[in-house]
């Protein structure tokens, strides 16, 4: 989801409050539904529906043709349970703008989670061939997550492959690559992936879980030890290192 800068959002409602009683112009209306489309992006992140859900119906009172405004309302609707509603905004978002990136990235991974993994990659497919889209590689990336989720991982590796083609050190589609040469029980490839993942990505419990993985199918005991006391040292109350005595 595209997220507003929350600074912008409080500096535009500091101007539209002054002038609340009087109609507002059309300049005026769009600020304060790109405002109010921050605040409802504020509340969604922070799980208040309600909220959130009262600010973009208002956002988009004020600009019925806002793509992120449609974009916001497709996520709270989601999470509130209404798929119809939902799809409704996405469709809505497509018709201001058939090309926009974040809309057909976001609706793909809204009809991957109903099952609808056909049209979910056609959209994936849309928004990668967009040379305009900055995010391409994430909707590459989604797309393979997608398939993987799917078990049909044979597909997602070369949409890995297809991120990586235009991002080679993007995090997602390394680890993606190292989950799949695991699967195929190819535990050199999968040291190779593993390595590249952990020089560009953060540590976490995940990553160190995976890194345990990878040290077992290759069964190397140092390298397997060395990871799993760092993870019950570093995150000891993790579900990964919970894992650990499984």
């Amino acid at each position: 989801m595209r997220v507003w800068s929350m600074v912008l959002a409080a500096t535009l409602m500091a101007g539209c409050v002054a002038r609340q009683d009087a109609p507002l112009s059309t300049e005026d209306s769009l600020q304060a539904a790109r405002a109010n489309t921050d605040i409802a992006t504020y509340h969604l992140r922070n799980g208040a529906l309600g909220l959130a859900l009262e600010k973009i119906d208002r956002a988009l009172d004020q600009d019925p043709e806002l793509i992120d405004g449609h974009l916001v309302a497709a996520e709270v609707r989601a999470r509130l349970g209404e798929p119809a509603a939902a799809e409704s905004h996405f469709q809505t978002a497509l018709s201001l703008d058939e090309d926009s990136g974040p809309a057909l990235n976001n609706y793909a991974a809204f009809l991957c989670s109903r099952g609808r993994v056909r049209r979910a990659l056609d959209l994936w497919d849309m928004a990668a061939a967009n040379p305009l889209y900055p995010r391409r590689v994430m909707a590459l990336s989604n797309a393979a997550r997608c398939l993987s989720d799917a078990g049909r991982r044979g597909e997602a590796a070369a949409y890995w492959r297809r991120a990586l083609s235009l991002q080679p050190h993007y995090p997602p589609a390394l680890r993606g690559m190292t989950e799949w040469s695991l699967s195929q029980d190819s535990a050199d490839a999968a040291q190779q992936w593993f390595s590249r993942y952990t020089a560009v990505a953060e540590e976490t419990p995940s990553l160190l879980w995976l890194g345990v993985r990878v040290a077992r199918a290759a069964d190397d005991a140092d390298r397997h030890g060395q990871l799993a006391r760092r993870l019950k040292e570093r995150y000891p109350a993790s579900e990964q290192a919970a894992r650990l005595t499984e």
